[in-house]
């Protein structure tokens, strides 16, 4: 065996990659190959499989956890959540939260409107040619009409 008293599971890298990067890397790996507790039998003899899978040696109890630790922080939440029936109300008042938001975006978009510009006043001339090139744009001639809407 070699000597690996100080540096623990990275005592394999040597001197190479840093120091900060090979006492993270102790501490995930001592981390992970603790013993921990069952969450069935609650005896500490639960091992990691492979990756997010752990069982119990004791009582054969397999489950889901964290890469490197049976139970993560989220997940720790997660149950808590769950165990008190919150998530739903949570996500009643989410829904709600968001409601208030946009109807408060709506209320700041219709108040920062601008008003159009008055446009110059045409001579009456002007007026009444625009007058007839509108009234002849806004009439849909006979050719543009589908065949359907045009038979008798």
């Amino acid at each position: 065996m070699g000597r690996t008293y100080k540096v623990g599971p990275s005592g394999s890298f040597g001197a190479r990659y840093g120091t900060v990067a090979r006492k993270r890397y102790s501490a995930v790996i001592s981390t992970m190959r603790a013993r921990h507790e069952c969450p069935s039998c609650h005896v500490s003899a639960v091992k990691r499989m492979s990756v997010g899978i752990w069982a119990c040696g004791r009582c054969g109890f397999k489950f889901a956890g964290g890469a490197y630790a049976p139970i993560t922080k989220l997940g720790q939440v997660a149950e808590r959540a769950s165990r008190a029936g919150v998530a739903s109300t949570l996500l009643a008042e989410l829904k709600a939260e968001r409601a208030k938001a946009m109807e408060a975006e709506a209320k700041v978009k219709t108040a920062k409107r601008r008003r159009r510009r008055a446009q110059p006043k045409k001579a009456e001339g002007e007026e009444a040619t625009a007058e007839k090139s509108t009234a002849t744009e806004t009439s849909t001639p006979a050719e543009n009409v589908p065949p359907s809407e045009n038979s008798p």
